[in-house]
């Protein structure tokens, strides 16, 4: 009789804890499950802090612990300022190499994020996923640089499903597909010939190499833009390197350098806190390398600069914008990746992204 009496009781917990319970597949097809959406995570990619802050105006609120790498860069400044506490965030390591299993397990997160390939662990870390695991530690990857054009949308679903904020996930989905849809619908219908683009990944930080997009990466986004990128045909993986010859042979008539704040002194720079005209000087020096000044792009001043970092990044469909505006002008008179930018800033996130994230040397 007791047992009947409690049995209701019973019943409701049961059905809570049901209800609770979130079941996935992440971007790699595994199954995952959590008993309740997750409070504190442990963040393989120090950098998809930003990501967190699309679906959070706190996002280090979400923090047990996570990797230094986001912290070798300005953009940590802004966020310690917005939250004093990122300071006493236990770090797990600033790398796949120097990762602590023993610190992230004691840090004790409901659910550890990692990226597919990146600064942190990845699908090929199988020792550190299982020992994970085995502490009672779920894994969940996402992915935005190996292949983006098809993995960003999954993976903002399951980061909203996974942290309970599906809604602001919808909302971005909804700001991202409007883009892309926009800009496939018009070349799809105009079909305008495709110019070659050479994206200058890094530009300038290393001596005598040009670090590209292969297949996946950024390549899809310059074709969605109606351009192709020189590349993707003898690039097997998302990214690498061309030799001078080729980049010769094929003379892009688009030149796109991509830089970052942090590589002041050394390469091309946007990004926090750096002006158009610091972005456009380090461009200017970088293309008047004896080679790269031979190429057609750079003779007619079609050269362009963009943030790096849009490369491992929701904001990736920005990447498409700019070079559409940048390569059929006509075409996309109204679109404005500043704009969409200023938009991004206003709706989701709590701290904005400031300085230059686009560029035309003219």
């Amino acid at each position: 009789m007791k047992f009947i009496k409690f049995l209701p009781i019973l019943l409701i917990l049961i059905t809570n804890s049901q209800a609770q319970q979130v079941t996935l597949k992440d971007v790699l097809g595994r199954s995952v499950i959590l008993k309740k959406p997750a409070k504190k995570v442990l963040l393989g990619e120090g950098r998809d802090l930003i990501t967190l802050n699309i679906l959070d105006p706190n996002p280090v609120s979400f923090l047990a612990s996570w990797s230094a790498d986001f912290k070798q860069g300005p953009e940590y400044a802004d966020y310690k300022k917005a939250f004093p506490a990122i300071e006493k965030v236990p770090v797990v390591g600033t790398n796949a190499e120097t990762f602590s299993v023993e610190k992230a397990i004691a840090s004790k997160p409901d659910l550890a994020i990692f990226s597919v390939k990146g600064h942190g662990p990845g699908q090929s870390h199988k020792e550190i996923i299982m020992q994970l695991q085995a502490a009672g530690i779920p894994v969940v990857f996402i992915d935005f640089r190996v292949n983006p054009f098809t993995n960003t949308v999954p993976s903002m679903r399951i980061l909203g499903k996974i942290l309970n904020r599906e809604k602001k996930a919808n909302e971005f989905i909804a700001f991202y597909e409007l883009r892309k849809k926009r800009i496939a619908d018009r070349i799809g219908k105009a079909r305008p010939a495709r110019p070659k683009v050479f994206i200058d990944m890094k530009a300038g930080t290393t001596e005598n190499q040009f670090s590209t997009a292969g297949k996946g990466n950024l390549s899809p986004f310059i074709s969605l833009a109606g351009a192709t990128n020189i590349g993707e045909a003898v690039i097997p993986g998302p990214l690498g390197q061309l030799n001078l010859e080729y980049i010769l042979t094929s003379d892009p008539q688009i030149y796109i350098a991509t830089g970052l704040d942090t590589f002041r002194g050394r390469g091309v720079v946007l990004g926090t806190d750096i002006s158009v005209t610091e972005a456009r000087q380090s461009i200017k020096k970088r293309v008047s390398d004896p080679v790269l000044s031979e190429l057609s792009a750079v003779r007619n001043g079609r050269v362009y600069g963009l943030w790096h970092l849009f490369y491992a990044s929701p904001f990736n469909i920005l990447v498409s914008e700019a070079v559409a505006k940048w390569t059929h002008p006509n075409l996309f008179k109204d679109v404005s990746p500043e704009a969409s930018l200023k938009e991004l800033n206003q709706k989701f996130l709590s701290v904005p992204m400031t300085g230059t994230y686009f560029v035309s040397i003219k």
